[in-house]
């Protein structure tokens, strides 16, 4: 890490993003100056914000900032919500192309999932999603055939696109409990997928100590509730991706609990919370800030090489919902509290656990 420290971009989006990441950004500096941390943080508009202004989705000026935090192992982005761009031109141009998404249940939060206490005894998943290829980016066509109207977009893979994203899932898995999971729809579309399921026999030998499954999508949903704790690493397509993550949303009893991190080859990332822009309650101060809150965490272990600070603040989170909770994951005799004043009570507990650590 350079001594001036990382560049971190602050994109607050639209909808409750800028409500979130408000919050999450005064984590992330009080969070850095507790560690003795540096950074440079900058605010800038994107998405509708800056189109109402400027007529772009991405300002010029701000592509010219994330150019150059891009061009740096140590440049990130703290991202919160759109309803369209420039989230997709974001990740293509910096070929973000690793997208993690965490799923473990917070022990005060159990009765809040829709799913039986035992079901969630265990649960420490990871999805790890390809993100800049599949039917997103495939190439699109419409047309009439004899008076119907019809669409196609292209479902398309690169060998080079599928290797890397396996070694990604591998080495995390590698990290963790061992255990990867290739989820695919090769009985339906077996020229993508056969494609997918080749990569993955040539890289399993490099990995002997990682057991290897692989699982059709559609039984993956299933498994994902009926038996969540099963798992610990899952790879998947960016479409598969994309569905699952909300299974597991579901699993944790709110989209609003989780994070994300996309990684670039260089190390440029992008973090970002995996719910969306919300505006049915944008201004109301309803939006759970927490799932940004998790992507700083994560941010600090990927960009900050910061582990021990990130798991201090994980355990601040997991203290603050024993009494905090927004309408979306308080129960029947909780108050909710307001977006603002979950960020102040992690914040609070990080501070409690930075003492009670510093106490002999």
């Amino acid at each position: 890490m350079p001594a001036e420290g990382p560049t971190v971009l602050i994109l607050p989006g639209e909808g409750i993003g800028p409500e979130v990441v408000h919050v999450a950004r005064d984590i992330l500096e009080h969070v850095l100056d507790r560690a003795g941390l540096d950074a440079a943080i900058s605010e800038h508009a994107v998405g509708r914000p800056a189109y109402e202004r400027t007529g772009q989705w991405l300002p010029d000026p701000v592509r010219d900032k994330l150019d150059k935090a891009a061009a740096t192992p140590c440049g990130a982005v703290l991202f919160g919500a759109t309803a369209d761009e420039p989230i997709g031109e974001l990740r293509s141009r910096y070929d973000l192309f690793a997208n993690l998404r965490p799923a473990r249940p917070l022990p005060a939060l159990r009765a809040v999932s829709p799913l039986r206490p035992e079901r969630l005894e265990g649960v420490d998943l990871l999805i790890v999603r390809e993100l800049v290829s599949d039917v997103y980016y495939g190439r699109r066509r419409t047309g009439t055939d004899a008076g119907r109207r019809w669409a196609g977009q292209e479902m398309y893979y690169r060998e080079d696109e599928i290797r890397r994203i396996l070694r990604c899932a591998f080495q995390h898995a590698e990290a963790r409990r061992r255990h990867l999971t290739l989820v695919h729809k090769a009985n339906a579309i077996p020229d993508v997928f056969g494609l997918w399921l080749d990569v993955l026999a040539e890289e399993r030998p490099a990995h002997p100590h990682v057991e290897v499954q692989e699982m059709f999508a559609d039984t993956m949903a299933m498994e994902l509730v009926l038996r969540p704790a099963d798992f610990d690493v899952i790879v998947t397509s960016n479409l598969f991706g994309d569905l699952l993550s909300e299974i597991t949303g579901a699993v944790l009893g709110s989209l609003g609990l989780l994070p994300s991190a996309t990684l670039s080859p260089t190390g440029f990332a992008l973090y970002e919370p995996v719910g969306g822009t919300a505006p049915d309650i944008a201004g109301t101060g309803r939006a759970n800030p927490l799932g940004t809150i998790g992507s700083v965490e994560l941010m600090l272990r990927h960009t900050f090489d910061a582990p021990r600070w990130a798991d201090l603040l994980a355990a601040a989170v997991a203290r603050a919902v024993e009494s905090w909770r927004t309408p979306d994951i308080a129960g029947p005799e909780d108050k909710p509290c307001t977006t603002e004043e979950m960020g102040a009570a992690v914040r609070e507990a990080f501070d409690t656990l930075v003492a009670e650590e510093a106490t002999p």
